[in-house]
């Protein structure tokens, strides 16, 4: 995956590639050697690391992060809420990035080592790598017995490569996603991000997935993988949702009365996913609850149609279609509904039903939605995927509020059981093989 040149002052280049090239040089590390500092965060510094990671404290197993993405990212988080969980239970963390995490943490360590104003993407990997090694090899320089290095996504997948290579260390990897669920690989910078991931899911002794199409491309892409995969999964951004917002408030946003029922769809505007059922399902409920108003979220090939279907049906007063919306507003309408409907015909994605969960509001979906996180009648109701079932489970749901309570409540329930920090600082602990103490 990658080849290294360099001196006994550090490694200066690296060149990542193919699968099977082998490293020609065991480097030797030097202790005058300092890497580049974050200097003003936007172009490399002459500094050295800080004084707080300059050694190991002691013996214990150590886990090395290796992170090219922003602090404030999706992974940067999970790097940082991880890493805090992980030194609370006593295993020291050290983070490789460009830009400093600030955890004011015992044992876990920050190591920025420059923004790389290079151009092109795969340029600035190349250099975070060659920065990122060498500051890993200063601060480890008298043992490196105990460490196992871990890198968070493609970006980081040739930093571990190499210091498998030249060392022997194992690895591990986190993937949210692969190059193939992100658009393909059809240009030249994509099929390298591609060749990247597969030889660093070759290397790595365990691979961390967070969610289950990635460990389906991981399978499909490298089936010799399929016994490394570990199942952490992403945890849903709980501390996202704020419910600070009135319910009668964020309705009264939509031209929906504060005490009307909301009846919510989210998700793509394509057959697959039924919002159509939905909408051919509205005139059952308006003649059991009048004043009950659907909101459908999203955009896609059906928003034209829909619209047209909800004038046919004389629809508009009780129809509100709000394409796209940014987070907070939709974490705030999502709490405010009185029930979430999944009415898909596939398997469709999981977020809708888990963020009406964090909510605690009561999902409506097809069996189809998503079979192996649905419980009828304990975290949600199930129904058939026409508009007539469709109707009565809403129906139903609206009338109801005990068993709309219990659902949510159950719902909630397993999320916190899925995504629990618990559980998945215990997926990392076995994917590294360190032993966590509670």
């Amino acid at each position: 995956m990658a080849t290294v040149t360099g001196t006994a002052t550090g490694i200066e280049q690296v060149t990542v590639g193919p699968p099977g090239v082998e490293f020609k040089e065991h480097l030797r590390f030097d202790e005058a050697f300092t890497p580049p500092a974050p200097g003003d965060g936007t172009t490399p510094g002459d500094g050295t690391i800080s004084k707080d990671a300059e050694s190991r404290p002691d013996e214990r197993n150590v886990l090395a992060m290796f992170c090219y993405e922003e602090p404030d990212s999706v992974v940067g988080r999970f790097v940082a809420e991880s890493a805090r969980a992980l030194a609370e239970r006593k295993i020291p963390v050290h983070i490789f990035s460009p830009r400093a995490f600030e955890l004011d943490v015992p044992d876990v360590h920050s190591h920025p080592v420059g923004v790389c104003q290079r151009d092109g993407l795969i340029e600035r990997v190349h250099e975070f790598t060659r920065r990122s090694c060498n500051s890993f090899l200063q601060t480890f320089h008298d043992t490196l017995d105990g460490i196992t290095v871990m890198g968070h996504e493609w970006s980081a997948f040739a930093a571990v490569s190499l210091l498998h290579g030249i060392k022997n260390i194992q690895t591990t990897v986190s993937l949210h996603s692969m190059q193939r669920q992100r658009g393909g690989v059809e240009s030249g910078v994509a099929k390298w991000i591609e060749e990247t991931e597969l030889a660093g899911l070759r290397e790595a002794r365990s691979i961390i997935v967070h969610n289950p199409g990635t460990a389906e491309v991981v399978r499909d892409c490298v089936p010799e993988c399929a016994d490394r995969i570990v199942d952490a999964c992403s945890e849903m951004p709980m501390a996202g949702f704020q419910f600070d917002a009135d319910p009668g408030e964020v309705k009264g946003r939509f031209t929906v009365g504060p005490v009307d029922p909301a009846i919510l769809y989210i998700g793509d505007l394509d057959e697959s996913y039924g919002p159509n059922l939905l909408m051919k399902a509205m005139p059952a409920i308006l003649k059991e609850h009048g004043q009950a108003r659907c909101i459908i979220v999203g955009d896609g090939e059906l928003l034209w149609p829909l619209r047209v279907f909800s004038r046919y049906l004389l629809l508009d007063h009780a129809v509100r279609m709000t394409g796209h919306l940014g987070d907070q507003d939709l974490y705030d309408l999502i709490h405010a509904a009185d029930v979430v409907v999944v009415p898909s015909l596939d398997a469709t994605p999981w977020w809708p039903i888990e963020a009406a969960w964090v909510a605690r509001r009561p999902v409506v979906a097809t069996r189809e939605a998503a079979p192996e996180l649905l419980e009828h009648e304990q975290n949600c109701l199930i129904v058939e995927p026409n508009e007539h079932d469709l109707a009565a489970g809403i129906d139903r749901v609206l009338s109801n509020p005990l068993l709309a309570q219990a659902i949510a409540r159950e719902g909630h329930i397993k999320l916190d059981e899925r995504y629990s920090e618990n559980k998945v600082i215990a997926q990392i602990e076995a994917a590294i093989g360190v032993q966590i103490t509670a």
